[in-house]
C-alpha cells in the first residue's frame, strides 16, 4: 500500500485545502450521497487558478471503504476521456479519506432525468453515445496495456455537464483485466447495484466485461421508459426483465416514455432511430454473456440510431390533422391479417410488405379532408385491401418513404392514382391501406401468353391512356401548381381495377418539385426501379426531371406493345440493355413490326375475318413513334406527358374508327341482304 500511496503523491491535496473549498463540509453544499459517503461542491485554489469540484468524503463511521477509496483514486488517475470524470487529487489526512474530482454534474446525474420532458430523444441518445464510448475506451484503449471492467453501472454514476454531456464515475469497485482476457471471468462476490447485476454472475461466481455491458443495457432501458431499473413499490420491480417480454412480444412501444411516444404520434422523431436503439439495448440484455455484444458493437449501434434521429426531418405539427378518419388501429389490422401471417401475404420488396384481406374501413368515396365531422359518423365499409406493411427491420430509408407516399396519397385525386382507404402510425409500425386491384397488375401479364391473349389491342391502348393521365396530372395539373415525379415507373407500379382501369401506384420515391423552380430539374442518385427502366441522363449526372418519368413510362409502352418485361432474355440476348435498344434499333431500321407481341400480330392478320379485334396499322404506328420518341437518350428530345398522352388518344382514335367503320359496313350489308 506505501508503494501505491507513493505512486499518488503529486495528487495529494491539503486537508485544509479542501475543508476550506467546502466550507468546512456544509450541508449546503452537499451534492449527493453515495455508498462511501456524502459528495461536496465546492472551488479549490489549485495552481494559481480558482476551479470547481466534486468532493466525494469518505464515511468512516461505518467503517471500511479504505480499498475503495484507494481503487477510485487508482483507476482515475489512469483515465483520461472527455467522458469520465477528471480527478483533481485526493486527500488522506487525519483520518479523512477524500476523492477531489472536477464538479462537472451541474445538471446533477442522469437519475434526476430520467422521467423529464426537458430531455429531447436526441439530447438522450448523445448521453448514450457518450457513455458507451467511456465503456469501449475502458475496456479496450490499448495505451493503458490493461482493460477496466467498471462494475458500478447504474443511473447514479452517470453525471450530466451543463451541456448534457455524460461523465461517468463511480470507479470504487472497478477491476483492472489484461486486455486479452476482458471476457474471461474475475472472481468476485456480487457486485453492483439491484436491477443492474448481471445474472451470470450466480451461476459463474465471477465477472467479465460483459457485465458491464448487461448493465449498461438496463441503463438503455431507463432513458428509453423513464423508469428506474428497480422499484421496490411496483409488482414488476426490476425494469430488465419486463422490457425483454415486451421487445420478445413485440409490444416495447407500450414502455415508451410518455413524452417520446408523443412525438413519435406527432410524426416528430426517428422510428428508425429507436428501433436500432431499441435492438441494441436488447442484445445487452441477452442472459447468456457470450450472446451479449462488445462495446464496439453497441457504440457503433447508437451512433447509426444517433445519426438517423439528426438526419429525421419533423414532420409539421398539424401533418395529418385532416386525416384522422383515415386513420386505422393496429389492433384491427393484427386481426385481419392474422398478425401479419404470411397466409395473406401477397408480395415483398426490400422496404415492404403486401398482405390483401378484408377490414373494416371509411368509405373510399369520403373526401380525403374531412373537418367537424366525428369519427363515429363517417359511413364504413367492408371489402377488400390491400396492406402495405414498411418493413421494421429495414436498414435505412422506409420511415421517409412511407411518410412520402403517405404525403402523396392524401393530397392527389385523381380517377388513374390509387386511392388511400387508411393508415396506421403506432409504435414502430408504419402501414398504409390502399384500394385491392382486382385484375391484378401490369406486370402479371407481361410474358403470360394466356392472360395477354385477354388483352385486345384497345384494351393495352387503354391502359396506356390511363397511366399517361396519371403522369400528366402528377406533371401539370396538380392543385396549388404542384408538380411531381414518381420516379419509380415500371410495370409492377400500375394496377388494373374491376374494368381493367389502370392505375399508378406505390409512390414512396416521388418528389415533389418547387412551384417557383425554373428548370424543373433536382439532383438526386437514388435508383429502385430496374435499371432497365432507368432514364440514362438521369443515371449518369443525377438530373431527375419529369422527362426521366417520361423515359420510364416510354419502356413501359414497349413493354404493352411486345408482351414482354424488358429484360427478358429475348432481349437480353440482342443487347445487354435490353428491350429499349432492340425496340430503338429496330424502329431505326423501320423493321419496328418485329418485336410486335405475336398475338397482336396474329389479331392483325385474322383482321380480315374478325376486323373488329385486329390492330389497326395508323394506331400501331403512331403508339411506336410516341414510344420511341419517349426512350430518347436525351431529357431534351422526349415528349412531355402531354404530347404523349394526346398522341396515345389519336392511336385509339385510329383503333376505334377501324372498328365504327367495320360496323358500318357490316350494317350496310346487312340492311341491303334484307332489302
Amino acid at each position: 500500500m506505501t508503494t501505491t500511496i507513493a505512486k499518488f503523491a503529486h495528487l495529494q491535496i491539503p486537508l485544509e485545502d479542501v475543508v476550506k473549498a467546502t466550507n468546512n463540509f456544509h450541508h449546503d453544499n452537499i451534492i449527493g450521497r453515495g455508498g462511501l459517503g456524502h459528495v461536496y461542491k465546492g472551488q479549490l485554489q489549485r495552481s494559481g487558478e480558482l476551479i470547481k469540484i466534486s468532493a466525494l468524503r469518505l464515511d468512516r463511521k461505518h467503517g471500511g471503504g479504505v480499498v475503495e477509496f484507494w481503487t477510485e483514486v487508482s483507476m482515475l488517475s489512469d483515465l483520461k476521456h472527455p467522458n469520465i470524470v477528471s480527478i483533481v487529487g485526493y486527500c488522506d489526512e487525519k483520518d479523512e479519506k477524500i476523492v477531489v474530482t472536477m464538479y462537472e454534474a451541474k445538471n446533477g446525474s442522469l437519475k434526476e432525468h430520467l422521467n423529464s420532458s426537458n430531455l429531447t430523444w436526441t439530447q438522450r441518445l448523445k448521453i448514450c453515445v457518450g457513455v458507451a464510448r467511456a465503456l469501449s475506451y475502458l475496456h479496450y484503449d490499448e495505451g493503458r496495456g490493461y482493460g477496466v471492467i467498471h462494475l458500478n453501472i447504474n443511473n447514479t454514476t452517470i453525471l450530466l455537464d451543463e451541456n448534457w454531456e455524460p461523465k461517468l464515475s463511480g470507479f470504487k469497485v472497478s477491476i483492472k483485466q489484461s486486455l486479452n482476457r476482458m471476457d474471461q471471468v474475475v472472481l468476485s462476490e456480487p457486485i453492483g447495484t439491484i436491477g443492474y447485476m448481471d445474472p451470470e454472475i450466480g451461476k459463474t461466481k465471477g465477472v467479465t466485461c460483459k457485465s458491464d455491458i448487461y448493465a449498461f443495457g438496463v441503463v438503455l432501458f431507463e432513458i428509453l421508459c423513464g423508469r428506474r431499473a428497480y422499484i421496490r413499490s411496483d409488482a414488476n420491480r426490476l425494469l430488465a426483465p419486463l422490457v425483454m417480454q415486451h421487445y420478445e412480444n413485440e409490444t416495447l412501444p407500450d414502455m415508451i416514455h410518455p413524452d417520446l411516444k408523443n412525438q413519435m404520434s406527432r410524426y416528430q422523431i426517428s422510428v428508425r432511430s429507436l428501433r436500432i436503439y431499441s435492438e441494441t439495448a436488447y442484445s445487452c440484455l441477452k442472459e447468456e454473456r457470450a450472446h451479449r455484444p462488445h462495446m464496439l458493437n453497441i457504440v457503433s449501434g447508437l451512433e447509426k440510431a444517433l445519426e438517423k434521429a439528426l438526419k429525421f426531418q419533423p414532420r409539421p405539427e398539424n401533418f395529418g390533422n385532416n386525416l384522422e378518419h383515415l386513420k386505422i388501429e393496429l389492433d384491427d389490422i393484427k386481426l385481419a391479417t392474422h398478425n401479419f401471417s404470411d397466409t395473406y401475404k401477397t408480395g415483398s420488396s426490400n422496404c415492404y410488405t403486401f398482405y390483401t384481406v378484408e377490414l373494416d374501413h371509411f368509405d373510399k368515396e369520403n373526401p380525403s379532408s374531412i373537418e367537424g365531422i366525428s369519427k363515429s359518423k363517417l359511413f364504413k365499409r367492408h371489402g377488400a385491401v390491400v396492406i402495405k406493411r414498411f418493413l421494421p427491420k429495414v436498414e435505412d430509408h422506409e420511415e421517409e418513404l412511407f411518410f412520402t407516399e403517405l404525403e402523396v396519397l392524401a393530397s392527389v385525386k385523381h380517377h388513374n392514382i390509387v386511392t388511400l382507404i387508411g393508415f396506421c402510425v403506432e409504435g414502430f409500425e408504419r402501414i398504409l391501406v390502399t384500394e385491392k386491384f382486382s385484375n391484378g397488375f401490369l406486370s402479371d401479364y407481361l410474358g403470360n401468353v394466356k392472360k395477354m391473349h385477354n388483352l385486345t389491342w384497345k384494351k393495352r391502348l387503354k391502359i396506356c391512356i390511363d397511366g399517361a393521365h396519371a403522369l400528366n396530372y402528377l406533371h401539370y395539373e396538380m392543385d396549388d401548381k404542384k408538380m411531381m415525379i414518381h420516379n419509380n415507373i415500371y410495370p409492377f407500379r400500375f394496377g388494373l381495377d374491376e374494368n381493367c382501369r389502370a392505375k399508378i401506384k406505390d409512390f414512396e420515391f416521388a418528389v415533389f418539385l418547387p412551384p417557383n423552380q425554373k428548370d424543373e430539374t433536382l439532383y438526386k442518385r437514388t435508383y429502385f426501379k430496374p435499371k432497365y427502366h432507368v432514364d440514362p441522363e438521369y443515371e449518369k449526372t443525377g438530373k431527375l426531371k419529369r422527362e426521366s418519368d417520361v423515359y420510364s413510362f416510354g419502356v413501359v409502352m414497349f413493354e404493352i406493345l411486345c408482351g414482354r418485361v424488358s429484360w427478358d432474355q429475348i432481349y437480353l440476348k440482342q443487347s445487354e440493355k435490353g428491350l429499349v435498344h432492340v425496340a430503338r434499333q429496330k424502329f431505326s431500321n423501320g423493321t419496328a413490326e418485329d418485336i410486335i407481341d405475336p398475338i397482336l400480330k396474329e389479331e392483325t392478320l385474322k383482321r380480315t375475318h374478325s376486323p373488329i379485334r385486329g390492330a389497326n396499322k395508323d394506331s400501331l404506328y403512331t403508339f411506336l413513334k410516341v414510344a420511341n420518341q419517349c426512350v430518347a437518350e436525351s431529357q431534351d428530345q422526349r415528349p412531355t406527358m402531354n404530347v404523349v398522352l394526346n398522341e396515345l388518344e389519336q392511336a385509339l382514335v385510329f383503333q376505334v374508327s377501324q372498328v365504327c367503320l367495320c360496323l358500318c359496313i357490316i350494317i350496310g350489308c346487312i340492311y341491303y341482304l334484307n332489302a
